[in-house]
């Protein structure tokens, strides 16, 4: 595990980072010159690897879940950008619902987002600093998102839920001078999207691929998108990495 030591562009946290695109952002981020502090619940072999500092035992939906992030920050740190990445999704159906299993969508996908960056306010500068929140199209009501037999009831209401939160936060920091980027980061061949595919009977390798975009090249569009057009005349905007477009809510 790596160290937080000087860094060119300063200190960027992730949280959510032991796989998929928690990872692949601390990689370039890395790459970039960032000193990265990466949370999970539990690490992970290709974190492990990478050269950030990492600290297990984080987990958004408490307070007290928080705690174990606190002691890695050195005294005076500053975070130049924080990235929330931790995220949950459980199929369902309106049959199969499950009324505590909403809740724990909840909890992880709408409001331990808005905890992580309640929590590092006092660490974000004004002016310099920039938040960034990793939402889902499919938490847009534009008609050609949601799919007929519904469906995804926790997944699509807490993602629903945690652009609104973006938005709430982009203008509550804007008197800091603090962006706020809600990001899609498009169909991902990640093991969330593999299950979901899997679930509504997809089982021959080249479709469960079919229009997706690998980690690497989400990760790499997202922090072009946070270098070059997360500022305050972008921020609050729900901006979706395969694309390059503002998504309708």
């Amino acid at each position: 595990m790596g160290s937080l030591g000087s860094s060119e562009q300063g200190l960027a946290v992730v949280v959510g980072a032991n796989k998929g695109i928690g990872l692949g952002l601390c990689q370039v981020l890395l790459a970039e010159g960032y000193g990265v502090l990466a949370t999970c619940r539990s690490t992970s072999a290709e974190l492990d690897a990478t050269a950030a500092k990492v600290v297990q035992g984080v987990d958004v939906t408490s307070a007290a879940g928080l705690e174990p992030l606190f002691p890695a920050l050195q005294s005076g740190s500053k975070v130049q950008l924080l990235v929330v990445c931790a995220g949950y999704q459980k199929l369902d159906s309106l049959a199969s619902l499950d009324t505590d299993d909403l809740d724990k969508h909840w909890q992880i996908n709408a409001v331990g987002p808005l905890r992580v960056v309640q929590s590092l306010m006092p660490l974000l500068e004004d002016g310099k600093s920039k938040v960034v929140i990793l939402s889902s199209k499919m938490g847009s009501q534009g008609a050609q998102d949601i799919p007929a037999g519904g469906g995804l009831y926790g997944y699509r209401m807490s993602k629903t839920a945690l652009n609104m939160a973006g938005k709430l936060l982009a203008e509550d920091l804007a008197g800091r001078g603090i962006p706020v980027g809600i990001v899609h980061p498009g169909p991902v061949h990640t093991d969330m999207l593999r299950s979901l595919r899997i679930s509504r009977g997809v089982t021959d390798e080249s479709k469960l691929a079919a229009g997706t975009i690998s980690v690497k090249q989400s990760s790499a569009s997202i922090c072009s998108y946070i270098a070059t057009k997360l500022d305050m005349s972008t921020s609050g905007q729900f901006w979706a990495a395969d694309t390059d477009k503002v998504l309708p809510w």
